[in-house]
């Protein structure tokens, strides 16, 4: 019995020292676990981005660039004026870009007052096989590199796709969408583009409201 008696008194105080530490452990606060970055949907011209910042800022106006259209010639993004448009940025290869086509020419059906036009930053031979068989009812332009710069001439910086460029009738940027568009975006913009149109709001009061803030 005398023989076990230090190890008795070693196996306490190991497990004492094992308590002590643990209390100290429960008594240190914890740091916090960082957020997750978020990528926001919609990017306006005048946001409340840090203006240190190095990303390019969303072109005011309709910028002039021309792309082959889907017939083979070279088309300009200003063949439309007088027009509200909805660009459409979108690629064969995108799942996104492709659930939106069907609502877009749903959209386009009802709502001869807007043009839609699809920028499909991709190669020429799968977008005119795709668009064999989808039948568009609105303009596609292609151009896989040029794309890209048509983008750029946007302002845009986030080249993820599909994104979506909407201009007023005075050729005025509005804002840009990323990601897939859904029914309630194409509602809220035939919204306040009436309201544009009839005067009861302001530019800025159609930017703010495309975005969301209002």
């Amino acid at each position: 019995m005398a023989k076990a008696r230090p190890a008795l008194v070693t196996i306490a105080l190991s497990a004492a020292a094992v308590l002590g530490y643990l209390s100290y452990r429960a008594l240190i606060p914890r740091a916090p676990e960082p957020e997750a970055a978020e990528i926001p949907a919609t990017a306006i011209i005048g946001s409340d981005a840090d203006e240190s910042s190095d990303e390019p800022e969303l072109a005011e106006t309709l910028p002039d660039f021309t792309l082959d259209s889907l017939a083979g010639g070279p088309q300009s993004i200003k063949s439309w004026p007088s027009k509200p448009l909805l660009i459409n940025f979108w690629a064969t290869w995108c799942g996104p870009c492709l659930r939106e086509i069907p609502m877009l020419k749903e959209f386009q059906t009802g709502h001869s007052d807007v043009q839609v036009v699809g920028i499909a930053v991709d190669k020429r031979d799968p977008v005119v096989g795709f668009a064999d068989r989808m039948q568009f009812n609105y303009p596609i332009l292609i151009g896989e590199s040029e794309g890209w710069s048509a983008a750029a001439a946007f302002g845009v910086s986030v080249y993820a796709l599909p994104f979506t460029v909407f201009t007023a009738a005075d050729g005025s940027v509005l804002g840009v969408h990323t990601g897939e568009l859904h029914a309630e975006h194409l509602e809220n913009l035939t919204a306040i583009l009436g309201d544009l149109g009839q005067r009861k709001i302001d530019l800025a009061e159609a930017r703010a409201r495309l975005a969301g803030r209002m």
